[in-house]
């Protein structure tokens, strides 16, 4: 077994260190010396590399700053905004409560706001004047909030640009498109001749919907329109309503021009839609003596053929009917 000299002589340190070979009964008689822990050894690895890593840390900043003289730094500098000098000078036009309130321009005298030299009673009454010809001075102007009224409180030429703002957000009405006309806000308001508003109050229609209220102003002007809303909403009575005006404007039919085929076609995907669409366009043309007819599968074509023979107005029709109508010379557009 070889043992060095650290381990016959633990007290003493060597310059030289070499092997020596013992005998078996003279290592016997050695005392057992304990193990030096390894931590001391890793301790002294981990101190050697720490030197290195300190070593390789000087040596990056050296370059760095190498870099920094010939190069400049890379890095900007923070700037400092420094606040400037705080103005404590009222102007008196920085007060504007006196455009919105006259009451803010008279002089109240509360606390020790008398003017020396004058009498009390005489500036309590000069206060009190001026408070009471403010008061009757006060022109309600059209934007005060105190005193604007609601949109259904005006009439129609006093309506201004925030008015039809307010509407149409209360009614949950937005437009797409340029030029667009103001919507109608009741039936009154809708330019319909009285025939129409005498069907329009039987059908049943005492306020119109927001799809009515947006789409019939802009039908009336001839405009093309792809109205969306919800079922139900009355769609069919906002398209049907400036189409009837339409056809009223137009010479009645007579033998002469039923050949030339109707003056409105409504095409509709369905059976049930067209004959909804029928049904409603009959009730509102009730005193109008428009005729409607509607041509869709399911029904013999010969009788819709015999109706479009007698001269019709309205033609409301599925696409695949109308394919057949036309093929068979029924029906001219």
């Amino acid at each position: 077994m070889k043992r060095s000299i650290h381990d016959l002589q633990p007290n003493q340190n060597p310059p030289d260190f070499k092997p020596v070979f013992v005998s078996k009964s003279h290592r016997q008689t050695l005392p057992i010396l304990p193990r030096r822990p390894s931590s001391s050894i890793d301790a002294g690895n981990h101190d050697l590399k720490d030197d290195a890593g300190n070593r390789d840390r000087v040596r990056e900043k050296e370059l760095e700053a190498i870099r920094e003289q010939f190069f400049g730094s890379s890095k900007k500098k923070r700037v400092l905004s420094k606040p400037g000098p705080l103005n404590s000078h009222w102007d008196d036009t920085d007060d504007t409560s006196g455009d919105v309130d006259v009451l803010c321009r008279v002089n109240p005298l509360c606390g020790s706001g008398f003017i020396a030299g004058i009498d009390r009673r005489e500036q309590r009454k000069l206060a009190a004047r001026q408070k009471k010809e403010a008061i009757a001075q006060i022109r309600y102007d059209a934007f005060d909030m105190r005193v604007e009224r609601h949109w259904s409180e005006k009439r129609l030429e006093e309506m201004t640009e925030r008015d039809w703002r307010i509407f149409r957000e209360d009614y949950g009405i937005s437009y797409k498109g340029s030029k667009i006309p103001p919507p109608m806000r009741g039936w009154g308001e809708s330019r319909l001749s009285p025939e129409l508003l005498k069907a329009v109050e039987r059908a049943g229609f005492k306020t119109p919907s927001p799809i009515q209220m947006a789409a019939i102003p802009l039908g009336l002007e001839q405009r093309d329109v792809i109205g969306i809303a919800e079922t139900g909403s009355g769609k069919t009575a906002a398209f049907v309503l400036p189409m009837l005006v339409y056809i009223s404007k137009l010479p009645p039919m007579n033998e002469d021009s039923e050949a030339e085929g109707p003056y409105a076609l409504v095409l509709a995907p369905t059976r049930e839609l067209a004959l909804q669409i029928e049904e409603e366009t009959v009730k509102l043309a009730r005193y109008l003596g428009i005729n409607v007819v509607s041509i869709v599968g399911g029904q013999s074509i010969e009788e819709q053929g015999f109706k479009l023979r007698q001269g019709c107005e309205v033609v409301v029709a599925t696409p695949g009917r109308l394919l057949d109508c036309l093929e068979r010379r029924l029906l001219v557009f």
